[in-house]
C-alpha cells in the first residue's frame, strides 16, 4: 500500500507539472555577431470562443491600430508618357470586426506655377494605373488579417503641356478611416 502511495504521488506530481508547462517556440530570426539586435511582434487579439467552439470575432473590442504609408512627393510624367509610381501601403491593420481601413486621396487636377499661382496646367491621378478623381477611395483594407499588407501604386501625367518654363505644384492629400 505504501508503494501504491508514492506511485500515485509522483503520477500526481507529474501532472501538476504538465499543466504548468508552456510551449516554446523557435524564433524565425537569427542573430549574428554583426546584427545582434531585431524586432518582434508581440500581438494579442481579443475574441471569445462561442460554445460551439469556433471563433467569435462580433465581440472584438480594437480601436484601431494600423500604418499606412505615403509618398513624400509624386513626379508628375510628361503628356502620353508613362508616369512613375509611388507606393501607398497600409499594414498591421488591427481593427474591429466588420469594418474596413480605407485609403482616400484629394487633390486639384492642376499643378499651379511656383511664381505664378494662376499659370496652371490640368494633370490626372492614377491609381493601379487607372485615373481617379479628387476624392477617390485607393486602398480599402477588410478587419481580419493583422499581419497582412496591402499596397497599391499611385502617379500622375500631364494631360496639357506646360506653356512656361518652372517648377508647377500640387497637394495630394491622403485620409484613413476605419468604418
Amino acid at each position: 500500500m505504501r508503494k501504491m502511495k508514492k506511485v500515485f504521488a509522483v503520477v500526481l506530481a507529474i501532472m501538476l507539472f504538465a499543466t504548468l508547462s508552456t510551449t516554446a517556440f523557435a524564433a524565425d530570426k537569427t542573430l549574428t555577431e554583426n546584427h545582434i539586435t531585431d524586432t518582434a511582434l508581440v500581438y494579442y487579439q481579443a475574441g471569445k470562443v462561442d460554445n460551439k467552439g469556433n471563433d467569435d470575432p462580433t465581440d472584438d473590442v480594437v480601436s484601431g491600430t494600423y500604418t499606412v504609408t505615403i509618398p513624400e512627393y509624386i513626379k508628375a510624367a510628361k503628356v502620353g508618357e508613362t508616369p512613375e509610381t509611388s507606393n501607398v501601403t497600409a499594414k498591421d491593420v488591427l481593427i474591429p470586426y466588420g469594418t474596413n481601413l480605407t485609403v482616400a486621396v484629394t487633390f486639384e487636377n492642376a499643378l499651379a506655377l511656383s511664381d505664378n499661382a494662376s499659370t496652371k496646367i490640368a494633370y490626372n491621378m492614377q491609381a493601379n494605373g487607372t485615373k481617379i478623381v479628387s476624392g477617390d477611395t485607393i486602398l480599402t483594407v477588410a478587419a481580419g488579417d493583422p499581419n497582412g499588407t496591402s499596397t497599391v501604386p499611385v502617379g500622375a501625367v500631364l494631360t496639357q503641356a506646360p506653356i512656361f518654363a518652372g517648377a508647377y505644384t500640387d497637394t495630394a492629400t491622403f485620409s484613413v478611416t476605419v468604418a
